[in-house]
């Protein structure tokens, strides 16, 4: 008898445990789906459209500087009608100065009045920076990124990624105070570098690594135009060094060689120091890594 209650007991038991193990192992399971589409959705990148504008606008506002940088560092030679127009000009100029300074008591004013003539007849041949619309352009950045900052910070970005943009777009500012067209090019250039950073916490359509083969490409040919030998061959190589994390990545074998060959032409340009050389160069490198950022978006 005592024998039979022990049995009982035993089983009362074991089916307690059991029952008590299937309830957790159930438990268990019901609370896993639910776990899982929280992390998923934390770790999933989103294209940023307030991203996109930024970056397109501080792109727009470089080609600005550019511009007028390419047309003063590399102009186009002239034809000679221009030409005889140019050293008709000069004799002009010289021929007032002349007559200004054979004049008693005028020869100060004279001399004011010559070097003006010579800095506007200059200015008939190279482009100038239309100073007012680069302000307004750059005040639209500020406000853009004012917009963008806590969507970064959402997204990832470290404060000091935060701050190195504010300063770098601080400093672009004050150029267009100095009217430093040189310095002000290399600063938005960097702009937009900072811009490649911050995209890589976002959902791309081509890797950002590729968008670094332009900026250095850039920053080589403003560079070797301003005389700089050592900034222009750091940026070239640091050019290739994106350009091998990217190659890999590339599917359209023909377009992946034409943007190579034209990164090595513009290497090429840079060591032969020809200005309009290295212009058309720069430009043919970057419409074939835009056309490979198009093929890749497809």
């Amino acid at each position: 008898m005592i024998h039979s209650r022990t049995l009982r007991i035993f089983f009362v038991f074991i089916m307690v445990l059991f029952f008590t193990f299937f309830c957790n192992a159930l438990t268990g399971c019901s609370r896993k789906p639910a776990k899982s589409p929280s992390k998923n959705q934390g770790s999933e990148k989103k294209e940023s459209q307030a991203l996109i504008r930024l970056q397109t606008d501080i792109e727009s506002v470089l080609k600005e500087y550019e511009k007028v940088y390419l047309a003063q560092t590399a102009p186009p030679p002239q034809s000679p009608q221009q030409s005889q127009e140019s050293n008709k000009q000069e004799q002009q100029q010289s021929d007032s100065k002349n007559s200004g300074q054979s004049e008693k008591g005028e020869k100060g004013g004279q001399e004011g009045d010559s070097e003006k003539q010579q800095s506007s007849g200059g200015g008939q041949t190279e482009k100038k920076a239309d100073w007012p619309k680069l302000e307004q352009d750059i005040a639209k950045i500020h406000e853009q990124w004012n917009n963008f900052q806590s969507e970064a910070i959402k997204s990832g970005a470290s404060l000091e990624m935060i701050d190195d943009f504010s300063n770098t777009l601080n400093h672009l500012t004050m150029t267009i105070t100095r009217q430093e067209l040189y310095e002000g090019l290399i600063t938005i250039t960097n702009l937009y570098d900072k811009t490649i950073d911050i995209e890589k916490l976002f959902k791309t359509k081509t890797p950002p690594d590729i968008k670094k083969i332009l900026y250095y490409g850039r920053l080589a040919t403003y560079n070797i135009l301003n005389n700089d030998e050592i900034g222009a061959k750091e940026s070239i190589n640091n050019a290739f060094t994106a350009w091998y994390t990217v190659k890999p990545q590339v599917e359209d074998t023909t377009k992946s060689s034409n943007a190579e060959f034209s990164l090595r032409e513009l290497e090429q340009a840079i060591t032969e120091k020809d200005p309009n050389l290295i212009k058309i160069k720069a430009q043919i490198c970057e419409k074939k890594i835009r056309d490979l950022m198009e093929s890749m978006e497809k």
